[in-house]
This record gives C-alpha cells, structure tokens and sequence, in this order.
C-alpha cells in the first residue's frame, strides 16, 4: 500500500511563501483504529505504525544512537509498542503527562522514511539486503518483501509533474551566522494526497548533522521546513503546528526545544549553529538545542518562534533596529495617539474626538471612531476605547495577529484594540500582544510583558519583559503610567530576580508604589519595617490593596518564624471568608490568598488538604503558573518525601495517617499540574519508590520511565535506570530490567551506584539461569544482598561449601552475640546450619550453636536444628 501511495503521480504546485508543501489542504481524518502493529502487509521487520491521530502533533529526530520520536499528546495505547520486531526490536514508550516519547535504538542510523497515513504515522527503515549504493548514497532500494518497489527520496520527486515549481528559500550567510536558521531550496509542492511521505536518502547523513554526499536538503526530501529569521526572532513555519515543550537530549543530556507537526512537514534538513543554541537536522517537526536558558520557544498560529528573553539577550533572528529617542516617534506613542499633556488637557480631547464622532458622516465614521478611541485610550477611559473599537469594523479578517505584512492602518489598529482590551479586562480580546511580531518593536515589549502578567505566564520571563520596559512606563502620559506602572512595580517586587529589581530603582514615590515597597524591604531582610507597612496598608481606602496587604502579611510573618503554620493557615481562611471585621479577599486575590493557605497546610504537614485548597484554581496575575505549580510540588514533595517519617510531630490529620496507598493515589492526581523538568524527575523517583513499597512494581517501572525521560543529569538518569531495573524484576520484565542496567551508565558513577547495578545485573543473569555470569558479576560485592544473592546462587548449584562461606560471612555481620534475635536474624542463623548440614561442615555448625548459646529460633526451628545436631557424627574431629 505504502508503495502505491509512494509511487502515485504528485501534482506540482506553487510553494507558499511561508515555505510549506500545501498538504493542509487535505483534510486529516481521525484514527479510526486504536492498535499498534504493521500497516496492511508491510514486513513486521521494516514498518512500525503509530495510531496518533489528527490532532496529534509529533517531532523526529537522532539522539545519539537512537532515533527518537516525541508526540505532544500521552498516547497510552503505545506502551504496547515497546519491545518490537526486526529492526525495531529495541524500541521503548514513555508516556508522560502532556507527551509520548519514542526511543529506538539504530546505532548504524540507517535511512528512514516517515509517511503520514489516514489513521496516523507509518515509520519504515529498510532490511539490510535492500539497501544499494549508487552515487554515492544509500538508498531504499525495492523489497518485495515490503510488498512492492519502494522508492529512493529522489525517485519519489521524480514522480512530479515534469515541471514542478521550485523556489529558492535560502538566506545570506552573514543572516545564517547570527540567527542559525535552516536554510535549503525547497523540492517542490505536491497537492494534497491521502498520504505524505518524507525521506532521506542519505543513511543518518542528514539527520546527523553530517554533510551527505549527494548533494544539499534539495534532494533530500520532498518537502522542509524553511527558517523565516526576522528581527529578534526565526519563524519555522508549520502549516499545522502542533505544541511546544522542553525535554532533555536522551543522549546528552541537552535542553531541547520541541515544536511538533500534526501533518508531514518534512522536517528541517539540515543543522545550524548560532550564538546560544543550534538547530538539529529533523524529519519531522523542530528541534533546538538551547545553550543559553533565556532562549525560549513559543508557538503561533504559522509555526515555532525562537526568540531570547533577557535583559541582555543574546542575538536571535536578524538585528532589532535601534529603538528612536523621541517618543512622540515611537510606534507606541504614534498608534496609541499618546501625547505629553494633562489629565486634564487628554480627557478635553477625549470629549472633542467624541463629539467629532457624532457628527461623522459614514465615510468619516471609521477614521473618527479610530480618533476618539485613540483620545479615550490615552486619558485613561480603556473601557470607553475598547467600546469603540468593538463597534467599529475590523480592518483585518483576524485580529488576533500582529501580522508584519500588514499596512500601516492595520498594525496601529491591532495594537490599540489589544492594548484597550487588555487595560479593559478582556485578555482574550488582548491575544493579538502574544504574536511574534511584536519582538521586533522594542517599544511593544513591555504590552507583551502586561498580557503575560495578566495571563498568568511564566513569571521569569514576564518579569524580564516588565523590568525592561519599567522606564518606559514611567514616560507615558500620567493616566496611563499610573494604570500599569505600580502594577509592574508589584509584579517585579514579588517575582523579580535581583536583576530585575534594580530596573526599577529608584522606585517612584507615592502611595501607589507602597505595597511593593514593602515587599523589596522584606526582600532586603527588613522584617520588622516592611510588616508595619504592610499593616499601615492594611487600612487602606483601596480595597484591592488592602487585601493584598492582608495577604502579604501573613506570607512575610510565616516566612521569618514569627507565627507557627497552623496560625498562619487559620488566618488565611479567615481572609478568605471575611472573618473578624476583614471584607472577605477580593476575586481577584482570592487566589494569591489560596496559595498563601496552601503553603502554609504543606508546612504544617497537611498536604491533602493543600491539595483540596489548590484544586481548580488557574493562573492569574497574582500567581503566575510556575508559582501555582510550585505549590502542587511542594505538597507533592511533603507526601513522598516526608510521609513516612515518625520523628516530623505532626498533627492530627496530617500525612503521617494516609496510608501508602493513599499517598500514591493523591501524588497521582497532582503530577499532572507539575511541568516536566528535573524537579518532576526527583519528585517521580520518590513516587516510584512508594509503589515498590505498595507492590506496584509496574506502576513504579513507568514512574521511573518518566523521571528517566526528565532527568538531563547523566547520574541522575543511571541512578532512575537502577531503580527501573528494580521495578522491571519485580514486575518479571528481564528484557527491560535489562535494558535499564545497560543504559546505566555516567562518566562519574558513585560506588554504591556501582555495586547496586552489579547486583541488578546479577540478579537478571540469576533469572535466567546464567549462575556463572551471576557469580562473576558479585565476584567483590561485600554487601548484605551482595552476599546474600551470592548464597542463594551456591544454594541452587548445591554448592553447600561455598554458601557455608558466603553465609558465613553474612551471619557473622548480622547475627549479634547476645539478645534476643530478630525474625530476620533467626532466619538467617537457621540458613547457615541448613548449608552447614548439608555440607557436612560440623565445625561450623558447632561454631554456630556455641553462638546462639541456648537462643530461640522459633519453636519449629529449634526443633529442625536440634535433628541437624544430632546428624553429626560422634567425633567431628575425624571428619
């Protein structure tokens, strides 16, 4: 089927100018199968299929000496995929919260051919008889055991019309130095088709960042994705784009920024480098390799964006034009219709533009509703401006993109509306501020900054943004200044690094900037100042900022030990029900109040109730979602990590009375709401550990999978491997306790590390009944279960005298010279008289019963070691 597909004639067809084949066009239909196997009658050897469907966007790519592919959705159903046939034998499946990832290894990175099927994704690698060289290339060559002739990337273009348009996509190479886009001449278009296939030709030259020798991207498939760099930041252009995440390099250990395609884009063909991160060769989706963490990825409605956010960021896309002086100049100001004048003298033209409005015949009825949004907009009256233009047409179809090829009209009129929605309250109307574009006005950083903060973003980087855009703030005409300003003021003060901070000093005067004033003195460490302002604000005639007071007051004193965490939790629900003459915390602050409670449940040891407490809250400006998910990882953290512990003396209904399988079920439903990265790593290796306790071996194997996934320390990734050994030969899996131990490996492995994986590996071999390789393994492990496996393996062998020796020694650490025995104990000293016995060894048996001196070891034992006593014969010595 693949080959009839592969070999159906391809109508050429004009590139787009954003560099795709066209293939949107085809509607993809659903997944109409939910099973994992091979496609019709491909040979099980060299096809793989994989059931993602439609809105399931995946990325492809060599990691070391796997080939790995990523899908943004967890697709459960591919778990049994692992362990495959022929050249996929070694293929495992991670699923994680928000993702699948695929890991194959194929150290000879054989050429691979990638297709897009109706019901998903066709993977095919040839069998090593089919591949031919010729000029130079190894190519797929025909194989009827594939069920037909399939065909070289370069025979497949040649199924195009005769006269296919192409187009050149490259950009000068003082461009590609400072952006580090790919670049390659696209191959073609190809109408829409039922299915899209991309290659490469080259076996893993491509793919491997490797220079092929048969020539450039042209030829190496059908179709690429061509890096678009504009000012400050690089488009790779998807036609439909799928999500962006962050994972580490499974073989290095790099930060990987993934944008995922949901229909065959062909990849990025060749690497490129460039200050602070790289893009890797793909075949399909993007990859980056970010050196530098102020590189970020965000996705669009065309595709990826890389850009860098930083106060002093590292170049990315072509130069940022230096930003203009004047302000009456600056884009800002000129789209805005802001001008230095009075409150009074901006709300006089305000009421002059409205009147205008009025009497506007309909020819002048747009231009004049643009006018007086314009004067409402920059008096302060954001609701009255966003009004305005909610009445007034659009000059474009889609609002929601700041699109660089707009006019002059346009772009004025999507900043104004997304600004006046914005300061107005409506942030969906305000996701025009979101696009790329606006990377490239230096003046419009600061908007992009407000929406994050008002969205809930990521608070590093609004922080960033906000702090590099303070001054300008500080110019605005006064109605707008003191709109935006000391809410920025607040946002740096309580989520702003060092850095950022000093942005803003001085801090303007003014009661305005007195709540976070407070909050950069409790930074400071001026405990005692900061809480009597705090308190004087308290009593404030601004509602809103006397809550936040409120709200502050509490974290500061619980924060420096002046009050205990269950005082501090009860004051934070009195905040929020408006307890003992306190009006109950605003909407708005209701959230900040509720990670407030939150944290203080956690440190008072209840972490189920902190989770109850942070169940369906969302982000807001408040609390961004890295500070929302901070606290689901603390009270995660105090669930796996200090549960267990009788020495915390925590109270009533703390965790210390959940029972571990109580404690696994509510990690369960937190993990979700942690962002993956190392802190999830730790966090799933005590969760892992948890459930071998519970008996859930194969729970815990995809625990530690995840964590493995995560981890971008290399002995962090052995030690998680280690432990998914555990799991696996608990969970009777050999081939993937195996598999685990043989990616266990670190440049700097710990001796302990070391001595655990040996034991691992010993017990693998044990299992499968290789003794001697067992033996060898534990030849200088010394450790209890060292030894205690070793007398096991002699023990199975009937190897008596040799597990007298190995036992021996065990007993000899573990068997105390007075007092009563342990269970444990008594077990021990009775397998040592058994393998004495059986070994005729009587003076050890002696040695052992002068030892015990009349000890019990249990009545059933004594009894059986009474009857070896008396098989001893009458004089030792003679034996």
């Amino acid at each position: 089927m693949v080959s009839c597909l592969l070999l159906q004639a391809l109508v050429a067809a004009p590139a787009t100018a954003e560099g795709v084949d066209g293939l949107q066009r085809a509607p993809v239909a659903a997944v109409t199968q939910d099973a994992l196997g091979q496609k019709g009658d491909q040979n099980a050897q060299t096809a793989l299929f994989l059931p993602f469907d439609a809105q399931t966007g995946i990325a492809a790519f060599w990691s070391g000496p796997d080939f790995i592919v990523v899908a943004d959705q967890p697709v459960p159903a591919m778990m049994r995929a692992s362990g495959g046939t022929g050249v996929f034998s070694g293929l495992t499946v991670t699923v994680l919260d928000h993702a699948t990832l695929l890991r194959i290894p194929l150290p000879q990175h054989p050429a691979l051919r990638l297709s897009r099927q109706k019901e998903g994704w066709q993977l095919q690698a040839p069998e090593p008889a089919s591949l031919q060289k010729k000029d130079g290339q190894t190519a797929l060559a025909p194989s009827a055991a594939a069920g037909g002739a399939v065909a070289p990337a370069s025979a497949a273009a040649s199924t195009s019309a005769p006269a296919p348009a192409t187009t050149a996509a490259a950009t000068s190479a003082s461009a590609t130095t400072t952006t580090g886009a790919a670049t390659s001449a696209s191959a073609g278009s190809s109408s829409p088709s039922p299915s899209s296939t991309v290659t490469l030709s080259s076996t893993g030259a491509a793919l491997a960042g490797k220079p092929s020798s048969g020539g450039g991207g042209g030829a190496a498939s059908l179709h690429t994705i061509t890096a678009q760099p504009a000012p400050g930041y690089v488009l790779f252009p998807l036609q439909q784009p799928g999500h962006e995440f962050e994972l580490p390099d499974p073989a290095t250990g790099a930060r990987l920024l993934i944008a995922t395609s949901r229909t065959a884009s062909g990849g990025v063909a060749q690497a490129q480098h460039a200050v602070g991160y790289s893009v890797r060769p793909t075949l399909e989706g993007v990859v980056v390799e970010a050196d530098a963490d102020q590189i970020v990825m965000q996705g669009t409605a065309k595709g990826a964006v890389l850009h860098a956010v930083s106060l002093h960021p590292v170049p990315v896309g072509l130069p940022v034009p230096e930003p203009v002086t004047e302000a009456a100049r600056q884009k800002d100001w000129q789209w805005f219709g802001l001008q230095e004048a009075s409150p009074a003298t901006l709300s006089a033209e305000r009421e002059e533009k409205l009147a205008a409005l009025a009497k506007a015949s309909p020819r002048q009825k747009k231009a004049a509703t643009f006018a007086a949004a314009q004067a409402a907009f920059a008096s302060g009256a954001f609701q009255k401006a966003a009004t305005l233009l909610a009445d007034m047409p659009e000059t474009t179809p889609d609002s929601g993109s700041a699109s660089a090829a707009g006019s002059a009209t346009q772009r004025p009129e999507i900043a104004l509306r997304a600004a006046s929605a914005l300061l107005a309250g409506n942030l969906k109307g305000a996701q025009a501020l979101a696009a790329p574009e606006w990377i490239s006005l230096l003046e419009f950083h600061l908007w992009q900054g407000l929406y994050g903060l008002y969205a809930g973003q990521n608070s590093q980087r609004t922080a960033i943004l906000l702090a590099a855009g303070f001054a300008q703030a500080q110019h605005y005409p006064a109605p707008l200044r003191d709109r935006i300003a000391p809410v920025m003021a607040l946002y740096i003060a309580r989520y702003g690094t060092p850095a950022t901070v000093r942005m803003m000093e001085p801090l303007p005067d003014g009661p305005a900037y007195d709540l976070p004033r407070a909050l950069l003195q409790a930074r400071e460490g001026k405990t005692e100042t900061a809480r009597v302002a705090l308190e004087n604000l308290t009593a404030s005639d601004d509602a809103q900022r006397a809550a936040i007071a409120r709200t502050e007051i509490v974290r500061l004193m619980q924060d420096a030990d002046l009050i205990a965490p269950d005082m501090a939790a009860d004051v934070y629900r009195k905040l929020l029900k408006g307890e003992n003459g306190a009006s109950p915390a605003p909407a708005d602050i209701r959230t900040l109040t509720a990670v407030g409670l939150a944290h203080a449940l956690i440190r008072n040891g209840e972490p189920k109730v902190a989770l109850s407490v942070l169940e369906g809250l969302q982000p807001s400006a408040d609390v961004p979602e890295d500070v929302l998910a901070e606290a689901y990882r603390a009270a995660l953290y105090r669930l796996v990590f200090n549960g267990a512990s009788a020495s915390l003396g925590l109270p009533p209904g703390s965790e210390e009375e959940l029972s571990v399988t109580q404690r696994t079920a509510l990690v369960a439903q937190g993990l979700p709401h942690v962002p993956d990265g190392a802190e999830k790593a730790k966090l799933l290796l005590g969760y892992g550990r948890l459930l071998l306790e519970a008996g859930h071996a194969d729970t815990a194997a995809t625990a530690f999978s995840q964590a493995i996934a995560m981890q971008a320390d290399p002995q962090a990734r052995a030690e998680g491997e280690e432990l998914l050994a555990q799991a696996a030969m608990q969970a009777h899996q050999l081939a993937l306790a195996q598999m685990a131990l043989d990616h266990a490996v670190s440049p700097l492995m710990p001796d302990d590390l070391a001595a655990r994986k040996a034991y691992d590996a010993a017990r693998v071999a044990q299992a499968r009944g290789e003794t001697e390789k067992a033996q060898a393994l534990l030849a200088h492990d010394e450790s209890d279960a060292g030894l205690d496996l070793r007398g096991q393996l002699y023990e199975a062998d009937h190897h008596w005298a040799d597990a007298v020796l190995v036992v021996g020694r065990l007993a000899s650490r573990g068997l105390p010279q007075d007092g009563a025995l342990t269970e444990a104990q008594r077990a021990l000293a009775f397998r040592l008289a058994t393998d004495a016995a059986a070994a005729r060894d009587w003076e050890t048996l002696l040695r052992l019963k002068d030892w015990l001196a009349g000890r019990t070891l249990g009545r059933e034992r004594d009894a059986l070691f009474t009857l070896l006593l008396r098989q001893m014969p009458r004089s030792p010595a003679s034996h």
